[in-house]
């Protein structure tokens, strides 16, 4: 994809109210399924849904269409071990994940990029204390979000493996 064409999708899925984005990318995906924007995006909010089948179908087509997209590569592996352990928190399973696959890199091309900050929410603190916390907390993904703020706010937050391992 052309970074123009990139730039622009990015930009109409940023503007759609999030309670409108699943319907509006499940239906831009249906004239257009080799968007890798769309398909990206509603892997994430499959894995916020609990649907981690169809978050990695729709992951695997977007890293396949466009490789700069790294973190979706990384969120099919872990969909996939999701998959395993079914009850487990998601964040425990991308931490797994991460360290399985020897620590890829993600959120580091100007693309990913792109696509990242136009959904980013204000960092809370993470990326301050954990630059592992701060990159996982760029995925638009509102559970593993959840879940990141709940760990680090937890009184042994020190011994939350996101602060034991150096990314």
């Amino acid at each position: 994809m052309k970074r123009n064409d990139l730039l622009k999708r990015v930009q109409t899925y940023a503007a759609v109210p999030r309670s409108q984005l699943v319907q509006r990318l499940e239906a831009d995906l249906r004239t257009n399924p080799w968007c890798s924007v769309a398909r990206y995006l509603l892997g994430c909010q499959c894995l916020d849904r609990g649907r981690p089948a169809s978050a990695i179908r729709h992951l695997m087509i977007a890293y396949r269409v466009h490789a700069a997209f790294e973190s979706a590569a990384l969120l099919v592996f872990a969909g996939l071990n999701w998959l395993d352990q079914r009850g487990s928190p998601l964040l425990a399973i991308v931490l797994e994940t991460w360290e399985e696959f020897r620590r890829p890199r993600f959120d580091w091309h100007p693309d990913e990029r792109l696509l990242l900050d136009a959904f980013d929410e204000p960092d809370p603190g993470l990326a301050h204390g954990c630059v592992l916390a701060g990159r996982l907390w760029r995925l638009p993904i509102g559970t593993l979000r959840a879940e990141l703020r709940a760990a680090l706010a937890s009184p042994d937050a020190e011994l939350h493996p996101l602060l034991i391992v150096p990314a």
